[in-house]
């Protein structure tokens, strides 16, 4: 539809309204030519980028539109609305550049090129073997579940009143075996997959899939609850087509969540209670400047977290630390049995921090893991997308869910490297390959 030339005229029309909206909106705020030059860049590139997309792939949902987000967000930190916020030196500038170009660059040398795939080595279940294989991954994550709510001493979920239980959420110590816990959001997925091949009715999808979302929806984590609405998106696509409205229905329903589950999670306290959402997050922010809901979660969780990934890499620039590939290896290391703060140093950390997905490539390997790193990010994306897209398998559902949601969060934390993604793919081979 949008590959109509009027279509395609009226919607550059909006995006330059909306383009000069927003600069002379920032201008009343006192940003300067240096803050909005910059900003206003970044902005027309993340949405040439998307427009080009959606034309080439006829699907909102891509790769280049979802990496567009964090293109957005990188321009919109240059806005200096938080007082949590720091200018960037020309390091990390280049960083971000590099990175960005890079990403673009891996992906279109994926759309020119053959899909390909690894070879499994493990043979395809049997449509009951798979089912037995899930299922006893969700009996342990119930389980699991249970021993944690045991140590916690109370239901999350019946406890929405207590100002502390996030905090006490977090701090409820946690083994490896909390990546079953975790591995909920994407097994109604996978349910669903099996439902789609007649192993398992519906209402049995429907039963299963509820006692998933009840565990995961106890720990009020956002980033595993965008993971689950990512997958199951992706899997009802893979089957019937989505129209325009309910995608959009459908992101505008996430983004709500999102922000009910911020209050839940600062609710409890008198001063939080009294005040509105926007209010309470721009207090905590240190932002003074007049946003709405959608600038605050922007400057909040985008622009604060590429002020401490600058922070980051100045700091490992300083002290010579070079960790040598150990952030792109953590899956691996995360299953030995040593002690990994010394491996990761809470000061470097990106992950702890939230010093964005940019840092780790540049830590591990320097300039050439910038390049490099984001051009293999965008190249298996892409092709994963592709291979989605094509119906090459119904694997590629969940493994492309995952890559979604990987670039999805490149704001807050390099989740490419995290080692309960690279479980699920591990499970996704053995389950639906």
């Amino acid at each position: 539809m949008i590959g109509k030339p009027y279509i395609l005229i009226l919607l550059i029309c909006v995006l330059i309204f909306f383009d000069a909206f927003l600069m002379i909106r920032y201008l009343s705020w006192g940003c300067t030519q240096e803050q909005i030059i910059p900003f206003t860049a970044f902005l027309i590139i993340a949405e040439s980028i998307t427009v080009f997309s959606i034309l080439r792939f006829n699907q909102i949902i891509n790769p280049f539109t979802i990496y567009s987000v964090f293109i957005y967000i990188a321009g919109f930190s240059f806005l200096m609305i938080s007082d949590r916020q720091i200018g960037y030196d020309l390091r990390f500038m280049l960083i971000i550049i590099l990175s960005i170009t890079c990403f673009i660059t891996g992906g279109l040398v994926a759309m020119k090129t053959y899909k390909f795939s690894f070879k499994s080595y493990i043979l395809p279940l049997s449509p009951r073997i798979s089912l037995a294989f899930l299922l006893v991954l969700f009996v342990a994550g119930i389980g699991v579940f249970l021993i944690e709510v045991r140590q916690l001493g109370y239901l999350p979920i019946l406890s929405l009143g207590n100002a502390e239980m996030y905090q006490e959420l977090n701090e409820n110590e946690v083994t490896a075996l909390h990546n079953f816990i975790v591995l909920n959001s994407v097994l109604p997925a996978m349910f669903y997959i099996l439902f789609k091949r007649k192993t398992i009715r519906f209402w049995q999808f429907l039963l299963l899939s509820l006692v998933c979302c009840f565990i995961i929806f106890n720990f009020f984590s956002r980033q595993i609850i965008v993971l689950f609405f990512f997958s199951m998106l992706v899997a009802y696509s893979y089957y019937k087509t989505i129209p325009m409205f309910r995608l959009l229905s459908i992101g505008t329903a996430c983004v709500l969540v999102f922000i009910v589950l911020g209050k839940l999670r600062g609710s409890g306290t008198e001063a939080a209670n009294s005040m509105t959402v926007n209010d309470f997050l721009k207090d905590y922010g240190d932002i003074t400047k007049p946003t709405n809901i959608i600038e605050t979660y922007l400057s909040l969780y985008g622009a604060v977290n590429l002020s401490t990934g600058n922070l980051i890499v100045h700091e490992s620039q300083r002290d010579g630390y070079i960790s040598y590939g150990v952030y792109t290896a953590r899956p691996l290391i995360t299953l030995l049995p040593i002690n990994k703060a010394a491996i990761y140093p809470l000061q470097y950390s990106s992950y702890t921090r939230l010093g964005t997905y940019l840092v780790d490539p540049f830590l591990d390997f320097r300039w050439v893991g910038v390049i490099c790193m984001n051009f293999l990010y965008g190249l298996f994306a892409m092709n994963s997308f592709k291979n989605y897209v094509s119906k090459n398998g119904e694997y590629y559902i969940v493994e492309w869910s995952l890559f979604i949601f990987c670039i999805f969060m490149c704001a807050f934390t390099n989740f490419f490297h995290m080692f309960f993604v690279a479980f699920f793919f591990i499970v996704n081979r053995i389950a639906i390959k």
